[in-house]
This record gives structure tokens, C-alpha cells and sequence, in this order.
């Protein structure tokens, strides 16, 4: 009975929003560097690449995904995404369909020209890896010198030409150091983000060497006082769902803090992936295929396969599965899969233990209607108007801001006073791309 009653507190906990808010699509394994933690194991020859979807493929997976994800963020990654050459076509279709398209790149091919075009065709922003303060790292990690100067140039032409900019960085303890030296150019650059990855070994990864547990807790205090540094940079630790804990943060809370923009591991409940060849995958690191959508439907992939299932529904096995943050984190399900083999594996890179006389962490309540509190048409137009992926997050802190306030009514005027300080660039159709609030 205990059991059983555990899964149905699983099945409501689940997040309300029932589609994925994020998706990854590698559109191609071709890439210009040669990186050695790749996790798609790129290629550098065309025969290579041979059998991924043809452009009438890719329009017909757009389809699929703008039907299952209205809003969704849709990163267009590869290897090297600018290396297609119907990259144009397929982010102009995904701004028709109403997602919101993010190319994942290294930079070197980014000049101004593309940069100016992919902004006219709906892109939002670009997404530029760095590794390092300086060349030398960087570039020995991407097997390309001058690669360090193609990003930074990269990130210059995708700012002047009104893309937002998010610096991605891949976490290694040569340059976990860095941490202050990257955000300084990050925010220099006007970059809006600042992602910090978390190395999980798949792909050509698995050859990397890890972060201890020690490492991971200490370069995770430091970005939380980094992020505490610069509150107009959004700074966030990617792979690394242990933060709440560190914060003590549980289910729901935080909303104005830095756990607003982490949360517990979202592979298979809010975030998929789609391979080069239109594999579907819960992650990027999590290999495990799930569907494909050149022969079942996605939303069929999405509603039926049985370990996305398993993702939602169950409780992780080991000391993760009776954790005190057992909801509001619940371990990296990628690291689990990489260490031991199963998904619902512990998380063994995390050094907490439970303390003596903790409870296993309850199943949070959903969140309750704040009674008597409605929304003005025009207002909850806008909320409409803004991206999945930040739509549930922002109609909750302005819920929260109401209710401290005894507001009974939420208007575009309420919202205006609200606003926070960090902005995705507008939409061509007018549709907001992120957190782009009234002026």
C-alpha cells in the first residue's frame, strides 16, 4: 500500500504543464571542431552524415512539435547547426509555428550577415559555447586554435544584431577556476545568460574526467554567490538538480530567487530531445531511445513510451529515492544512467546523506488557486503571449506578488510594475520570447 500510495503522490507531483516546454534537436552530427567531451560524437565528413532528416523531414517534425509544445523552446544544435544549409528555412518555420528557435553553437561561423539573418527570421537567440577566460583551454578542449576568438567574435555579431546571447560553459576541473573570469565576459558581452554544464561522461565524454563530489558542492556555492554578484546576469547551473538542496529549497519555493531558473531533473517530464537521424531521446545525455519520429508520431512517443513513463511516475532507487530532497531534486537521472546503468539510479555524485531523523521529502501539494484573484483579458493575453518554458513561472510569481499586496486583480499596469530586470528579445510576429515584460 505504501508503495503504491508513493507512485500516486509521484503521478500528481509531476509538474502541470503535460508537454515539453524545452526540446533539443541535434539537426546534424557535422561540425567544424573536434571537441573532446562531445556527447554526439560529431563528424567533420558529409558521408558521415548521410542518413540524417532532409529538409522535408525537418518540416514535418516542426509540425509535430509546434502540435504536441505550442511555445515551446526549441534549441536547433548539432554538432554544428550553422553548417546546414537549410538552417534558414527550418528556423523561419519554427517562428511561423509559434516556437521559440535557439541555435546552439560554437560561433565560428556566426558573422554578422547570418547573425542579422537568422534575427529576421524569428531565431531568439544564440547560444555560444566558452570554455575558458582565455584561448589556451578552450581552444585545446575544441581541437581548433583560434576557436576561442571565433566564439568571442560569435558572440559580438549575434549581440549587434539583437539576438540574445547565452555563454555555455562546460565545467572541467582545469577551469573550474574560471568561473568569475567567464561571467566577467559574459556580461561584458551583454550576454542575457550564463549556463554552467555539468560534465556527464556519454559520448566522447566518457574519456573526460569528472568533478568529485566535493568539487561539484564547492563550484556549486560559488556560482550561487556568483549569481548573488550579478543580478542583472542570469546564471545557472545546468545538470546539477542538487541545488535546491544546497539552498534548502523545497518544491515550489523560490520563486524570486536563483532556484526560480533550476529545478529538479527535467529529462522526459518537461524536456525532450531529437537525434540527427529523429531519434527521440529523454536528454542529450541520456542516450536511451524512446521513439522515432519518422515512423510513430511524436505525441504518441511522448504520451505512451514507458520510460518517459518511468521518469514521471517513479521515485529514484537508492538513497535518492528516500532523500529529504527527494522531489525537489532527485538526482541527475543522466549521471545515474551513465554510472550505473539504469535511469532511476541514484545520483552517486552527490555527497548528501539524509540526516538522522529526516523524513523522505513529502510529494508537494499542487499549487492551490489563490481564491478571489482574477486575471483583466489584457493581462492574461500577455501571459499567453510569453513562451512555455516561462509562462508557468511568471504567472506564479505574479500570483505570489498579488496575494502579498491583497491585489484581486492582475492587470497589464500590475505586471508593468513587476517586471524584472532581465529581457529575451521580441518576436518579428510579436509574440514575446521570453521574460519581455510591458514598458
Amino acid at each position: 500500500m505504501a508503495i503504491a500510495t508513493e507512485a500516486v503522490e509521484r503521478v500528481m507531483a509531476v509538474e502541470s504543464c503535460t508537454e515539453p516546454f524545452i526540446v533539443s534537436w541535434n539537426l546534424t552530427r557535422l561540425c567544424n571542431l573536434g571537441c573532446g567531451h562531445c556527447y554526439l560524437d560529431a563528424v567533420q565528413r558529409r558521408s558521415e552524415a548521410a542518413d540524417e532528416l532532409g529538409t522535408g523531414e525537418a518540416l514535418d517534425v516542426l509540425g509535430q512539435l509546434a502540435e504536441l509544445a505550442p511555445g515551446a523552446m526549441l534549441v536547433l544544435t548539432g554538432g554544428e547547426p550553422l553548417m546546414r544549409k537549410d538552417l534558414p528555412e527550418l528556423v523561419r518555420r519554427s517562428a511561423q509555428l509559434g516556437l521559440m528557435p535557439v541555435i546552439g553553437s560554437n560561433g565560428i561561423m556566426l558573422d554578422g550577415k547570418r547573425a542579422a539573418g537568422l534575427r529576421a527570421l524569428g531565431a531568439a537567440g544564440v547560444g555560444i559555447s566558452l570554455d575558458s577566460a582565455t584561448a589556451g583551454f578552450h581552444d585545446r578542449l575544441r581541437g581548433l586554435p583560434g576557436a576561442w576568438e571565433g566564439a568571442r567574435r560569435g558572440m559580438q555579431a549575434a549581440r549587434e544584431a539583437g539576438l540574445a546571447v547565452l555563454v555555455q560553459t562546460t565545467l572541467f576541473e582545469e577551469n573550474q577556476h574560471e568561473l568569475a573570469a567567464i561571467a566577467d565576459i559574459a556580461g561584458s558581452t551583454g550576454a542575457m545568460a550564463l549556463n554552467f554544464f555539468f560534465l556527464v561522461c556519454v559520448g566522447r565524454g566518457v574519456t573526460q574526467t569528472d568533478l568529485t563530489p566535493a568539487q561539484y558542492e564547492e563550484t556549486l556555492s560559488r556560482i550561487v554567490r556568483l549569481q548573488r554578484e550579478r543580478p542583472h546576469l542570469m546564471i545557472r547551473a545546468r545538470c546539477a538538480p542538487y541545488l535546491r538542496r544546497m539552498l534548502g529549497l523545497r518544491g515550489g519555493e523560490g520563486v524570486n530567487s536563483y532556484a526560480a531558473w533550476s529545478s529538479a531533473c527535467l529529462a522526459g517530464r518537461s524536456y525532450l530531445r531529437i537525434t540527427p537521424q529523429g531519434l527521440v531521446t529523454p536528454c542529450p545525455y541520456i542516450p536511451e531511445v524512446v521513439g522515432d519520429v519518422t515512423t510513430t508520431p511524436l505525441r504518441e512517443i511522448w504520451e505512451r513510451h514507458p520510460l518517459l513513463m518511468r521518469l514521471r511516475t517513479e521515485l529514484p532507487a537508492g538513497k535518492c529515492g528516500t532523500c529529504d530532497f527527494r522531489y525537489s531534486c532527485g538526482g541527475c537521472r543522466a549521471r545515474a544512467l551513465a554510472r550505473h546503468g539504469d535511469v532511476m539510479a541514484e545520483d552517486s555524485n552527490c555527497p548528501h546523506v539524509r540526516p538522522a531523523g529526516a523524513l523522505p521529502e513529502a510529494a508537494p501539494a499542487m499549487l492551490a488557486r489563490r481564491e478571489g484573484l482574477t486575471w483583466e483579458p489584457a493581462a492574461e493575453a500577455l501571459l499567453e503571449r510569453m513562451p512555455a518554458f516561462i509562462r508557468g513561472r511568471v504567472k506564479a510569481r505574479l500570483e505570489e506578488y498579488a496575494a502579498s499586496e491583497a491585489q484581486r486583480l492582475i492587470t497589464v499596469d500590475f505586471m508593468r510594475a513587476h517586471r524584472p530586470p532581465l529581457r529575451f528579445p521580441v518576436h518579428p510576429s510579436g509574440n514575446i520570447t521570453g521574460a519581455q515584460w510591458p514598458k
